[in-house]
C-alpha cells in the first residue's frame, strides 16, 4: 500500500512539474537562509576568532552549525556579542535520552542554545548508514522537541547518470517527513556529485530541482509548501552565491568549506542580504 501511495504522489508531481517550473513566483515571504555547516573543523580559539570577526544583520537568516565540541562557545559567543546569529547542530539522535554512547539528544542541543539541527546530511546517509527510516525517527523527535530540522536531499552521480533525480528527491522526502504533521522544516537540496568536489549545480539545473522539490511538497502538504524554505547545498562559495540567490526558488544557502573563514563567509550572507532588500 505504501509503495502505492509512494507511486501515486511520483506521477501527481509529473503532471504538475511542468507548470511549476514554467510558473515559478518570487521568494512568496519566505525566509532566506545562510547557514554554515563547520563538519568537523575548527578549535575553540578558531570558534572564538570567527565570532568576533563576522558580521551580520538581520535580513536573512545566519544559523551557524558547529561541531558539538564547540556549541557551547558559540551560543555563549553569540549572547555576548549581541549578534543575529541562531545556533544549530550537525546531528542528533532519535532517542530522547538513554544508552547511545556517543550520541546527542535535542534536549542537550537545546540546553546549549541550538533552534536548528542538520539531519539527513549525505556524509551521514553514507559513512554512518542512516537511511530513510533513521532519519525520519531524528526529524520527528527534532519537531517533537522544538527543534527546525534542516533536512538534507540529495542524488548522487550515478543516480544523476541514470536519470533517477526526480525518483530519489521524491523518496527522501516522503521517507523524512512520513507521519510528522508539521510544515516547521527546511529542506536543503545538496546533490551528492557536488558536495566538496568544487562542481555546483547550474543555478538554472537548481532552480528547476527546487521547483520539482516544492511541487513534491505541495502533494504533500498543500498550499503550506509556498511558505517552506528550500535551500542549496554543494560546492557554495563567494562567487557562485549571487547565481543561485537570484533564483525564485533558492531561498538561501548550505555552506560547507566557504563557511570556515568569517570573510568569506560574510560574503555569502551580504549577498543574500542584498537580494532581500532588492525585493
Amino acid at each position: 500500500m505504501e509503495h502505492s501511495i509512494e507511486s501515486y504522489i511520483k506521477n501527481l508531481v509529473r503532471e504538475t512539474i511542468g507548470q511549476t517550473i514554467s510558473d515559478v513566483q518570487t521568494h512568496n515571504g519566505r525566509s532566506n537562509y545562510v547557514i554554515a555547516n563547520w563538519k568537523m573543523n575548527k578549535t575553540l580559539a578558531e570558534t572564538a576568532d570567527f565570532f568576533e570577526k563576522v558580521t551580520c544583520d538581520d535580513t536573512v537568516s545566519v544559523v551557524i552549525c558547529p561541531p558539538a565540541p564547540l556549541l557551547y562557545l558559540a551560543n555563549n559567543m553569540i549572547k555576548q556579542q549581541v549578534k543575529p546569529i541562531a545556533l544549530g547542530g550537525q546531528n542528533v539522535h532519535w532517542a530522547e535520552k538513554g544508552a547511545f554512547t556517543g550520541e546527542t539528544s535535542t534536549e542537550m542541543l537545546k540546553d546549549v542554545g541550538c533552534e536548528y539541527v542538520i539531519i539527513g546530511h549525505s556524509e551521514r546517509r553514507q559513512y554512518f548508514h542512516e537511511d530513510d527510516e533513521i532519519i525520519n525517527q531524528k526529524v520527528r523527535q527534532s519537531i517533537k522537541a522544538g527543534l527546525i530540522p534542516i533536512i538534507c536531499i540529495g542524488e548522487s552521480l550515478e543516480q544523476k547518470n541514470f536519470l533517477q533525480t526526480e525518483q530519489i528527491l521524491t523518496e527522501q522526502l516522503i521517507g523524512a517527513l512520513k507521519n510528522t504533521g508539521s510544515s516547521n522544516f527546511i529542506i536543503a537540496y545538496e546533490p551528492i556529485w557536488a558536495i566538496g568536489t568544487g562542481q555546483s549545480a547550474t543555478p538554472e539545473r537548481a532552480q528547476e530541482t527546487h521547483a520539482y522539490i516544492r511541487s513534491v511538497l505541495k502533494q504533500l502538504l498543500g498550499q503550506t509548501a509556498d511558505s517552506i524554505s528550500i535551500i542549496y547545498g554543494g560546492s557554495v562559495n563567494e562567487k557562485n552565491a549571487e547565481e543561485f540567490s537570484s533564483m525564485p526558488d533558492i531561498d538561501g544557502v548550505l555552506v560547507g568549506n566557504a563557511s570556515l573563514n568569517a570573510e568569506t563567509f560574510e560574503e555569502i550572507i551580504n549577498v543574500f542580504a542584498k537580494g532581500e532588500q532588492n525585493e
